[in-house]
This record gives structure tokens, sequence and C-alpha cells, in this order.
């Protein structure tokens, strides 16, 4: 229960948010009585309501309260496309076809406009609404003087910053097609460490993290949508299962002005509890002009495979060299068969010779001739494109229209964008589909009105599933784990007779087919599907008003809500029990916020303070039903044919957050700056006695070039700032919760909850220091930012182990401190600049060190995941964050393995370390190039160090599927033949000394327990098995890579040739997402998307990761 006193910081939040409703709503509904509204209507209602209110005057406001203008270089030519920005506000225009504007204002007395364009200096002009002003814009290398959008949308330039925020503009971020919002962000800003999923997933998963790890969990920034914090969750699972992507992605890429990265505590403290691990804010764009204008893009992509593993393809599927051999009882001729049970593929050699394969044993077409293919004979040879084979080109289109319009008191924007894609999976698509809208009025000359309205519909059809995922069927866990090599891909296509019958190559016998491990894979991805359907919206809608010309108060209603359906089944027929299940999971927050801004001009000294509320309610709610024993009528998927008693569950949660917050700017000058800010955080999911904490930040900013003036540098600043932010944890964590489980009959079922209670939990705190430096050289040619940071984390939430005689098994706790250092390196620069053309380079380059310094009292060491066959992920007290820990080969003291002379194989220990996940720097390089209509774009990203287990490497090693368990030995000889002694004999071990000249195995080097040094040839097969009995060491892949992520080739059709359309622009562009892998560590392994989920755990395994796709589009952008 939210505590009484809470009800007290609703005060300001609710003065302010109802004077400014009451305001809006006599003023409109006196004016136009468009809607009545029941009071007990409900907020969909409420914010259509709104939006229509909004909506409908723009065509009737009076031509006033606005300043208009033109943009020009200083030549005189109109800048089309220039940005306009009424500075201290959020308002802003952007030039039309011949440079002018308009751009409505509210409120008396004089604004300061900003005009900047790519490659020219940015200017600023003092207005009153109704005045025309013009600008002229000279060439310049960049912007000396950037705008960037900060904590609660506040627009500041960045000379005044005092902390390390990096922008991402549109174009960098759409610069090729994109299939999610967070990969979009890989190598584009430093610190910023981005883990993906495959692009076989088809909107999958990705996260990011800023400034490395720390903690007991893998915590993720707080993504704020035009001031409205929405919900980033991912529905994906650390080990297995389907991937449904995360909330994010329902963002309109299309809509996107920039984003605002916030890595440090100072940047995001006025955000409170949620923003501990960074912040990102997403700018939407907005209406500018009063002339309508209409813009559409077209984009259609093909995908096919960008990483596979090297498979071998000299051995076919089956144990042993020998032929096997079966009667055929219909013409009683005996032929040569492989085991077809095997799911490994480690002999015979394929070498043509002649034999039965699995479909000849059944009476089916299987080559579609018209002809019964049962008692075929074929030559065993390899498939080398098999896997290949299986997979489709995958096919997407993208529609966007946008409109945008306006008055000198209004502005809108309305867009839409419908996306069609088909996965590089068979029998994968994904609809998606955005309506967004954003709009402001003047409504007086004090007051303002402004709405934003997104709305997404994203609906999925057979998702693959990813990870180790044998039941719902992963088939690239198949391929590269558990497959045989000889198989044609086209013969498994043909997974079901004309009579039901369902066909696999993994049948147990000649004489039952039916399979032992493995469904068909086409049988997987056409039969265990999955439909999954998901509503989002979110928004605001907020009222300013100008009470003079120094005092400004804002109310702000902001939503975030979604459902989300996923239907799940696996078919009847196949190897798994056929099963159903339908889960509905829904989530509501809703913010209520007031502010009050002061702002005062002293001369040389700017004052600007800003005090506000914030009220949130956040809740949750999911249902899910699935069968039992399972169908009764085989083929109808739905809970009425469950067997048994279907299996029910349903959740419900809720929490609430009650803040107040202020936050002081000073500014003298042009030289110095400084912000401090406070916030209280009052949170139902702690005690009472322990719920309100408050954090605090100060920034720091000193413009030294303004000082001292140096020949070659343009601009130079030293920043420094220092914050605290807590946070809190999920709700019903502090009280006495029991679980309720499925009926037994008549009887309820109920779980004693097994967590202790704490009452004196409180919040973790994160304390974080930063000194930066930035620089611009050669007419801001040449620039520079450089970061220095130290976070500290203390008093996670945790729970621990406590003694059974307590009655429960855990108990949650305050403990641990971790501190993580690093430094942010952003270097760009324009070497080349003329009138028709330039080139511009930038890069970034970040390292991070996170340490444990301390557990709880008496721990000196806790798990933070366990992956599949004992890979675990742990803190050390005094050791970097994120050990792998597992089994491994045990060393001498000199380094060098230990053999055991009983087995002519490695010693193995349990519990060794390997070292940390994390990178040691991650970064990336981007260049620039345009040359009269044309352009020229790529991006490159890359890491150094960091690791992750992988299972594709194990049992691919172990099954004999990759290449890497083929080839000769140092004898010359085959691995996999026969490992001989010098006496002739066949056996499984011998002494290198002792080895025949035609010995086949592979050569194990070492030295014996008492250091001597040895070596043995030893077979194949047992030297794989160390891929699962030494699986920890054996199969850690080094993280580092290099990348060729996008490329893109522009051109801008001449106006010439636009002339007699309806067309005002046009813009052609090929781009390829995924060019090229420059470097890796391990062959056919995708290090950038290498981990099974991103819901849960910390993604430093991968179980089965299905490939990452290269994407090359073909873009066509009109402006009418």
């Amino acid at each position: 229960m939210v505590h009484k006193q809470f009800y007290l910081y609703l005060l300001p939040v609710a003065l302010v948010t109802n004077i400014l409703i009451i305001i809006i709503n006599k003023l409109l509904l006196s004016s136009c009585m468009i809607i009545k509204q029941n009071k007990r209507g409900t907020f969909m209602n409420k914010i259509l309501s709104l939006v229509l209110i909004t909506l409908i005057p723009l065509s009737l406001v009076a031509q006033d309260g606005s300043i208009t203008g033109v943009v020009t270089t200083d030549e005189g030519d109109a800048l089309v496309g220039a940005n306009i920005q009424v500075l201290g506000t959020d308002l802003g225009a952007v030039t039309t076809d011949n440079g002018t504007f308009s751009v409505a204002v509210s409120g008396s007395g004089s604004f300061t406009i900003r005009a900047s364009f790519i490659g020219y200096e940015s200017q600023e002009l003092s207005a009153n609404a109704g005045e025309r002003i013009s600008f002229s814009l000279s060439e310049a290398a960049i912007q000396a003087e950037e705008v960037i959008v900060t904590a609660l949308g506040i627009s500041k330039e960045k000379k005044a910053l005092g902390y390390s925020v990096q922008n991402v503009e549109s174009d960098e971020l759409n610069m090729v097609e994109q299939d999610n919002v967070v990969s979009a962000l890989s190598g584009k800003v430093a610190g910023v460490q981005v883990l993906g999923m495959g692009g076989a997933q088809l909107g999958g998963s990705a996260k990011v993290r800023l400034r490395g790890a720390n903690g007991m969990s893998d915590s993720q920034p707080l993504w704020v949508v035009d001031g409205t914090p929405i919900n980033n969750r991912s529905f994906s699972d650390a080990y297995s299962g389907r991937d449904f992507g995360n909330l994010a992605n329902d963002i309109n890429m299309n809509d996107i002005e920039s984003i605002s990265v916030l890595k440090g505590a100072a940047a995001s403290a006025l955000y409170g509890s949620r923003a501990a691990n960074g912040v990102i804010l997403v700018t939407t764009k907005k209406g500018s002009s009063k002339k309508v204008g209409l813009s559409y893009s077209m984009t259609t992509s093909s995908e096919d495979l960008f990483i596979l593993p090297e498979y071998q393809n000299e051995y076919a599927g089956g144990y042993a060299q020998s032929w096997a051999t079966a009667v055929d009882a219909e013409d009683g001729q005996t032929y040569n068969i492989l085991n077809y049970a095997a799911d490994e593929s480690w002999r015979p050699k394929m070498d043509g010779t002649m034999y039965r394969p699995w479909w000849s044993w059944i009476h089916h077409d299987f080559t579609g001739d018209g002809v019964d293919d049962y008692g075929t004979e074929i030559a065993l040879s390899p498939q080398k494109d098999n896997v290949k084979d299986f997979f489709d080109t995958g096919l997407s289109t993208t529609h966007s229209v946008a409109m945008e319009g306006g008055s000198d008191r209004s502005a809108y924007r309305l867009s839409l964008q419908t996306n069609n894609a088909n996965g590089v999976i068979p029998n994968s698509s994904l609809e998606k589909n955005n309506l967004g809208f954003n709009g402001s009025l003047s409504l007086t000359s004090k007051l303002t009105s402004s709405v934003s309205v997104n709305y997404a519909k994203v609906r999925g059809h057979g998702r693959p599933a990813s990870g180790y995922s044998p039941s719902q069927g992963n088939p690239l866990q198949s391929f590269n784990q558990w497959f045989q090599r000889q198989l044609d891909m086209e013969k498994l296509r043909e997974y079901k007779g004309d009579d039901g019958s369902i066909y696999s190559w993994n049948s147990r016998s000649t004489t039952d087919t039916r399979p032992l491990y493995w469904d068909s894979p086409f049988f997987t991805v056409y039969e265990n599907v999955a439909e999954d359907d998901r509503n989002r919206l979110f928004g605001n809608f907020s009222v300013d008003y100008q009470y003079n010309d120094n005092l400004v108060f804002k109310g702000a209603v902001r939503a975030d809500m979604y459902d989300f359906v996923v239907e799940d089944r696996l078919g009847s027929g196949g190897l798994e029990t056929d099963f159903y299940s339908m889960q509905k999971r829904s989530n509501n927050e809703m913010n209520y916020e007031g502010t009050a801004v002061y702002s005062q001009n002293l001369g040389t000294i700017a004052l600007k303070g800003l005090i506000g509320g914030n009220y949130m309610k956040r809740t949750y709610t999911s249902n899910y039903s699935g069968t039992s024993g399972g169908l009764s009528l085989p083929g109808f998927y739905n809970l009425d044919a469950s067997v048994d008693r279907p299996s029910v569950s349903t959740f419900r949660s809720e929490k609430a957050v009650n803040s107040m917050f202020g936050q002081l700017s000073l500014g003298f000058g042009q030289l110095y700056y400084a912000d401090v800010s406070l916030r209280n955080d009052v949170s139902s999911a702690l005690p009472d006695a322990n719920n309100s904490y408050t954090y605090y930040s100060l920034s720091n900013s000193l413009v030294f070039s303004e000082l001292v003036k140096i020949p070659f540098l343009s601009f130079g600043k030293f920043r420094a700032s220092v914050a605290q932010v807590g946070s809190d944890t999920d709700p019903y964590n502090v009280n006495l919760t029991y679980g309720v489980g499925t009926p037994y009959g008549s009887s309820a079922s109920l779980a004693v909850p097994n967590t202790l209670p704490n009452p004196d939990l409180k919040p973790s705190v994160s304390s974080d220091t930063e000194f930066g430096v930035e620089l611009a050289m050669l007419d801001n040619r040449l620039r520079f930012d450089i970061t220095a940071y130290t976070s500290v984390k203390e008093d996670e939430i945790i729970d621990l182990s406590v003694s059974g005689a307590s009655g429960y098994t855990t108990s949650l706790v305050n403990a641990g401190k971790f501190t993580t250092t690093g430094t942010e390196l952003q270097i760009s620069g324009t070497p080349l600049l003329g009138k028709d053309y330039s080139v511009d380079v930038s890069m970034n380059y970040a390292t991070s060190y996170s340490e444990v310094n301390e557990l709880a009292e008496g721990l000196e060491a806790r798990s933070l995941f366990r992956a599949y066959w004992g890979t675990y992920l742990y803190a050390n007290v005094g050791e970097e964050w994120g050990i792998i820990q597992g089994t491994g080969y045990q060393k001498h003291e000199n380094g060098e393995r230990i053999i055991n002379p009983a087995t002519g194989n490695y010693v193995h220990e349990n519990n060794m370390e390997f070292g940390s996940v994390l990178p040691d720097a991650t970064g990336g390089f981007r260049v620039d190039a345009k040359y009269k209509n044309f352009d020229v774009g790529a991006v490159f990203d890359f890491q150094q160090g960091g690791q992750f287990y992988s299972l594709t490497r194990q049992w691919g090693l172990y099954s004999g599927m990759t290449s890497n368990t083929v080839g000769d030995n140092e004898l010359g000889n085959p691995l996999r033949d026969p490992v001989i002694n010098s006496a002739g004999e066949e056996v499984g071990f011998v002494e290198s000394s002792q080895a025949a000249s035609n010995s086949g195995g592979v050569l194990i080097e070492g030295v014996l327990e008492d250091g001597t040094a040895a070596s043995y040839y030893l077979d194949a097969v047992s030297w794989a098995a160390n891929s699962y009995y030494k699986r920890s060491e054996e199969n850690l892949v080094d993280g580092s890579y290099t990348r060729f992520r996008e490329l893109r080739f522009g051109y801008n059709v001449p106006s010439k040739y636009l002339k007699g359309m309806f067309v005002s622009a046009a813009n052609i562009a090929v781009t390829v997402r995924n060019v090229a892998m420059l470097s890796s560590a391990e062959e056919g392994i995708d290090p950038t998307t290498a981990s099974n989920g991103h819901g849960s755990g910390f993604s430093y395994w991968e179980g089965g990761v299905l490939p990452s796709t290269r994407a090359v589009s073909l873009n066509l952008n009109l402006k009418f």
C-alpha cells in the first residue's frame, strides 16, 4: 500500500495540472462545445477527446502568436530543411522549399530563435511574436553550438552541459533499413554495447549496456519518448523458446528526429529511480510550417544469411565406419543403410557407396515425379549446402507517409507506416503498423496545448524458437549440433504423407519410421507454430501556461499501455505430445506531472529554476492457460481439446511512485554554467519506514576558450559532475505473498512463500563522478570529446540463503558494492569541405572495468546465472564483474595441460575461472561523403575482448558436424582414421612415439602430473568428447570482432527533372546492413548476436543461436 504521506507529493502535480485543465476545458467548451463526455468515461475516451480538441481548431485559429522568417546562405541561396528552434522550449520548425519558416509561440516578450543547417554555422536572433526575421548562415564544418535534448525534454546548448550526453540524429539512425531501434545505436555512441539477436529471429530482441555492467542484475536504461517513459521489456527467455522482441521496437523509426543517450547519473537524475542505468531519450518529428507538406518513403529489402558455421562434408550420419545392412521384406534384398537414429556425423565416409536413404523405406513420392520412391538406392555423397537450402530469401516492404502543416498558432504532423516481412525461416512473417500524431496549438497568447499519440500494431506468425529448444524445435540447434551431413533438404520438405503420416530423417529403424530425437525441420516450422498479436499505445497530453515573461507552468498526462496475446502450439503427430497454450499480458502505466519553470536574465548572469512533481502508477496483469496430457482431437488447437485439466495461472501487480524534483541552472555569460538538482521518490514497493529516498546531481561546465584565445582552438570546455541515484525493487518483494496453483479436484492449491520479508529493506544507491573535456580545432574542422567516469553501486537488493529453521529458504537484504571506471573518446572531423563536396568522419572508443568490491557479510562469491551444462557467471569479491566459472583443463605449474597416461586425454578440473564476459573496449567508425547530388556512407563497429559460452561450438564438435573435426593430423593422416600403434593394432590412444605412420587420431600434447612432457594420439570421437566433459573452457569464444555494419549509396534527383510534377524533392538509395564480418575469433558464429535471449539472464551464452542476416534494400523518398 502507498503510505499516506505519498499524497502530499501529489499537491504540486494536482494543483498545476488541474488548474491548466480547467482553463483549457472552459476555453474549448465555450467556443466549440464539440465533446460531451461522461464523468465516468475511460482514459482512452479522454485521450481521443483531447486529440480532437487539438486537431479541430488547427484551421480555425487567428494568424498571430508566431514568428516567421527566411533562412539563406551568405550568398543569398535559400536553405531548405534548416532547423529552427525556440531556445528554452521544445518548439521548432523546418524551412520550406524557399527557405521560409513559421513557428508558433505563446506569451509576450522576446524569444531567442536559432537557425542551423548541416555544414553551416548556426545563428541566433531575438524576435517577438508576430515579427519576421532573416537568417544568413555561413559555411562551417559543424555547428559549434549544438543544442541537445536533456532530461524532462529540456533543450540546452551542449556547451552548457556538465555531463556526457551524445546525440544521434535521424539520418544517422536510418542510414540503412534497421531491424531494431536498439540495434541502430550499435557503433554510434561511445560507451554503448548493443547485444542483439540474429536477423533470422524476425523482430527479435536487442539490449543495451551503458558503460558496462555491475551489480546483481544486467539492468537496462530507461526509454523516454517525447517525455513519456515507455516500457522496453523483452519477451524472450534466457534459455530457450521464442523471442517476441523488445517493446522499444514499437517506435516508428521514420518518426524519430533524434536520440539523446544520457549515460551517467548526473544526466539522468531528474528521472528518478528508473534511470539508475541511464536514459535513452527519443525525440520525434513535429509539424512546422503553414504550408501542408506530404512525404512518402518506400523501402523494399531482401535478406539472406550472413554467417553460418563451417560444416564438414566428408563423413555421413552414424557412429562407425563400417556399413550396416538391412533386408527389405518386400523384395528380400539386402541393402547398405546408415544409422538413421544417430544424430551425429562421425562415419561412414561419403565416398559414393550405394545405399538406401531414410526416405527409401517409406511409400511416398519424395522427388515429385509422380513415382513412389520406395526402394531407391543412391550414392552416399555430401550435401554441402543442405543447411542453406533450408532457408528462404527474406523479403520486407515498408511504406511510410507523413503529412505536416499548421498555421501561425498551430502545428501538426500525422504519420502512418506499414511493414510486411517474410523471414528467412520458412513460414515466418511479421506485420507492423504504426500511426503517430504530434500537434500543438496556441489557444491564447499565454496558453498552449500539445498532444503526442503513438499507436503500434504488431502481428507475428511462426516466429522461430531459438536457444536449446528441443521441444518447440530450433532448426539451427539441429543443423549445428545434432544432424547428419548427407541429408538432402528437399526430401525433408516432404514431412507429411497423403494419409497424414509424419516423416522424419531420424527414424528408429527401417521398419519403425517414427522419429527418435528429431522431427523434420519443416514439421517444426509448419506445425509447431506460434501466433502473436500486440496492441500498443503511448503518448502524452500537456498544457503550458505562460504566466509572465519569466514564469511558465506546465501540466502533463503521460500514458504507456499494451495488450499482448501469444498462442503457441506443438503439432499433432510429431515427436512431442501435442499442445496448445494462450497467454495474455497487459501493462498500463500512467504518469501525472506538473512543473513550474522560472527564468531570469541579470545582465551576464542567467538563472533558471524548475520545480515539479510526478505520480506514476503501473499495473501489470498476465493470464496463461495451456493444455495438459495432449489434445483429445489431433489438430484442434484449443483449450477445449485438453485431455486433462488445463493448466491455468493468473498474475497481477501494481506499483506506485510519488516524486518531487527541482533543478537550478546558472549561466555566467558564455563562460561558466552550473546545474544542481534534487529528486525525492516514495515507492510503494519498499517498506513504509524506508520508502522515501532523495538523491542529487551537481554539474559544472567551464568554456575556457572564452578566457584564453588559442590560435588553432575554436572551442574548449572542461566539465565535471557528481550525482547519486536510488533504485527500488519489484512489487510485493517486502511482503508475505502466497502462490496459488492448479487445484486438486475441488481442493485449492496454495504455496507458502519461500522468501522471508525484510522490513528494513532500503533503496540501492548509484553514485557517479565524471570529468570531461571538449575541444574543437581548426575552425571546428576537428572535434574531440573525452570523458572519464567512476560509478559506484551500493546496497543492491538481493536474496540470500537463510537457515531452514526460519521456515524460509531466502531473505531479501541490502548488500554489495561494485565500482565501474571507464573512459570514452569521441573524435569527429571534416577533412574535406567545398561548395559541392564534403567528407565527414567520426570515431568513438570506450573502455570500462567493473570490480566487485564487496558482497554480503561472509560472502566472497555469488552465482549470477547458470547456463546449460554447468557454466556459471559469478561475482567474486576483488575481481572483475562477470567471471565465467566451470569445468576446464587441469594445468601444471608451468602452465601446460596435464595428460592422464591411462586415457591419453587431458585431466579436467571443476570450478575453474576463465575471465570476464565484459569487453575491454567497444567502439565504432563512420564516414560520410557527398559530391553534388551523390552521397555515400559507411559505419563500422568493433569490440575488443569479452567472451561468451557457445553450445553451437560444443555440440558441433561433439557430434562431428563442424569443419574442425576433419583434416589431417601431424602424421598426414585423416583425424578420423583409427588410431594404430606400432604393432598395427587399432587402439583408443597411443603415445605419439609408438604410433604407426598410418595412424589417425588427434595429437594431444601436454605434460604428465610430474611435469614430464607427453603426447598421445587420441581417437577423434574421444577427443571431441572434450567439448562436453571439459565443456566450459573448450567452448568459450573470444567476443572480439570488427564488422562492416552499414553501407549506403544515395542520389538526390535534381529539381530540373521534377518540374511539372507534384514532387518537390526525390532521393533514391541502395543500402546494405551487415556488409561483412571483417574479423572474429570463431568462424561461423556471429559474436554480435551470440546470446540466447534478453528477457532475463545476462546474455553471455548461446544455446543454438539463429543466424544473422544481410539485408540489401532499395529506398525511395519523395516530398510533395
